[in-house]
């Protein structure tokens, strides 16, 4: 039996290691995911629940596309108190009307995140479960990390989607209503 040099075998560890901690590493954060929701110019209506620590708000989110780049979410209680009237244009959320609870910009701006995830292709969304009949995605990460879960699809959308942010609490149901 003949003894291979050190030289040798070092050099085929290395070149094993090489080709294989090297290969392509497929980054799904950058892959653009598309739109949850698809809008179009009739309006969409969804039950939504929002649950912040030990408040519960519940009522009627409608969302319709006005233009190509805008799109208007307006979500009012069952009893018609508006809550808030917000429009997704290009980019960037306006507010129409807002109540003031809501009106502090942090808020705002997690749930101009949220709804974009929702409503617009998003490049800072990760699949991390997918089914048939469920999906889980993640969004951002440690205080404003979001769980987005996606499930009973109907059509090719999901029926239910909820975003649930741990660490501050924060959890948003949106329930798809027939069109009737």
């Amino acid at each position: 039996m003949k003894k291979s040099s050190p030289y040798v075998s070092g050099t085929l560890l290395l070149i094993a290691v090489f080709c294989f901690s090297c290969s392509p590493r497929l980054n799904q954060e950058s892959a653009m995911q598309p739109e949850i929701i698809v809008t179009d110019s009739l309006s969409q209506k969804f039950n939504l629940q929002l649950d912040f620590m030990k408040n519960h708000f519940s009522g009627l989110l409608i969302a319709r596309r006005m233009a190509p780049d805008d799109i208007r979410l307006l979500f009012t209680t069952y009893f018609g108190l508006s809550i808030f009237d917000f429009s997704l244009r290009g980019d960037s959320l306006h507010v129409n009307s807002c109540v003031e609870p809501m009106r502090r910009k942090k808020v705002l701006k997690l749930l101009e995140r949220d709804f974009k995830i929702v409503f617009l292709p998003s490049r800072k969304v990760r699949v991390k479960e997918k089914t048939a009949i469920f999906e889980k995605r993640t969004s951002g990460n440690g205080l404003g990390k979001a769980v987005i879960s996606l499930s009973e699809y109907q059509y090719g959308e999901p029926a239910r989607i909820q975003i649930k942010h741990p660490w501050i609490r924060l959890k948003i149901q949106l329930d798809k209503l027939n069109n009737q």
